[in-house]
């Protein structure tokens, strides 16, 4: 499998915003009094001074001038020691991602980390008198965050967002990556899943993608972070895998609307909505809408410049808690998730009714996964997820350990993983060039 189950991503997700909602709202936020255009280029030059220097080469000067590579570096660390270096102590890119737990003890390593793997943007459109910019990405090779700024005249100061409607809301590779883009991932889909296939099956799946102009389908998942005197940081999250170089992307805003969360049967369970999307872009849905916050439409182009590349490790892992027996093949580390590929080595029946077959309690999922990892400086992090499982009609499962650290990580800083309290050394495996 190469997905983590989508609605069990976004309830993490979720409740780790939820749990630290208070304490990002209590967040200082301000900032000095720069201009957006300044603000734009100083982050730039921040993030990567040399390569922000080497584009404005090859723009081409207004008038012939030689760069003074020693003059330029001298300015940025003049910056980063001064009022630029700001963005650095503080954390600008914590500041536009308020959902990314950064370490509370060290916020300046987290902080260098996921620049690492940012993009700066900084493009600000306006629509029918609502400004909005979008920000920056931050990209693991798997992973896609988005931060957008949106000012929205009148906006009331207690918006309810409780739930949000971001269906018409696209994310579309650019024309000349789609293809390449396509080809890896169904080869990937095909041999995760032990699809037998051959290459002109493949092929003729491809090309029947490439008809519709919304595949690689990346929909963008769209979350309110905070709210500031009318001003909405929104959050956008997509699985985008590193199967292109630089990928060019659009992002399309439009429509947002609140809806309420209504209960099931009253049992506390929310009501399941049906929406759709048709391939003309048609959407019906039988959600009760509010009148949309953000109509839009807004549309940012940009190419990821910046990724901090997952890490992968094989192994023969004897994973087994309790009366389960596990088996872990491959282990992969990013800043935001650790997870491991692992086989259940008995029948299995979710439901419990089968008294021949296994059945995990949720407390065994939760205590059975990857709970934690150690770092080249001995510290250990913990991490919160839990296992799912795909299983066959014979009883037969396989499935994925997910665990998300509690605060952002090198992935080449990580020495060992923590799976149903046992202790895994990562030198011990084998580690996979992807």
């Amino acid at each position: 499998m190469t997905r983590f189950e989508p609605s069990l991503r976004r309830a993490l997700m979720d409740a780790n915003l939820a749990q630290y909602e208070k304490v990002l709202q209590r967040a200082d936020a301000e900032e000095p009094e720069f201009s957006p255009a300044y603000l734009r280029e100083r982050m730039r030059l921040l993030a990567d001074p040399w390569g922000w220097m080497r584009k404005r080469e090859a723009a081409g000067p207004r008038r012939r001038t030689r760069l003074n590579w020693r003059i330029i570096a001298i300015v940025a660390a003049l910056l980063l020691l001064s009022a630029c270096g700001y963005a650095l102590v503080t954390g600008q890119f914590a500041q536009w991602f308020p959902t990314i737990w950064m370490d509370p003890k060290a916020p300046e390593v987290s902080e260098e980390i996921v620049s690492r793997m940012g993009t700066v943007i900084g493009e600000p459109q306006t629509v029918d008198g609502v400004s909005m910019t979008l920000n920056a990405a931050v990209w693991d090779g798997q992973d896609l965050k988005l931060s957008l700024t949106a000012d929205i005249p009148g906006l009331p100061e207690d918006f309810d967002f409780e739930g949000l409607y971001d269906l018409e809301c696209r994310l579309v590779m650019a024309e000349h990556q789609r293809e390449e883009y396509l080809r890896k991932e169904i080869a990937q889909i095909h041999a995760n899943s032990h699809i037998d296939s051959t290459v002109e099956e493949r092929e003729e799946r491809v090309r029947s993608s490439l008809e519709d102009p919304y595949e690689p389908y990346l929909h963008p998942v769209v979350r309110m972070a905070r709210q500031e005197d009318g001003t909405l940081i929104l959050q956008v999250m997509a699985a985008l895998y590193d199967y292109v170089e630089d990928p060019e992307l659009t992002l399309h805003i439009e429509n947002l609307a609140t809806y309420k969360v209504e209960e099931g049967d009253g049992d506390g369970t929310p009501r399941i909505f049906t929406s759709q999307i048709s391939p003309d872009g048609t959407v019906t849905t039988d959600q009760e809408l509010n009148e949309p916050f953000l109509k839009g439409p807004f549309d940012f182009t940009f190419t990821l410049d910046n990724k901090l590349s997952p890490i992968s490790y094989a192994g023969d892992i004897d994973a087994t808690y309790e009366n389960i027996p596990l088996r872990v093949s491959k282990i992969t580390v990013t800043a935001f998730q650790v997870w491991a590929n692992v086989d259940l080595l008995a029948l299995y029946d979710p439901s419990g009714e089968d008294p021949d077959k296994l059945h995990i309690s949720l407390e065994q999922n939760l205590a059975m996964s990857l709970n934690g990892l150690w770092t080249k400086d001995g510290e250990y992090v913990e991490c919160i997820g839990g296992t799912a499982f795909s299983v066959d009609e014979n009883g037969n499962a396989d499935g994925e350990m997910r665990g998300n650290p509690v605060h952002v990580i090198d992935p080449a800083q990580v020495t060992a993983v923590c799976i149903g309290g046992k202790r895994v050394e990562l030198s011990e495996l084998t580690r996979l060039d992807e």
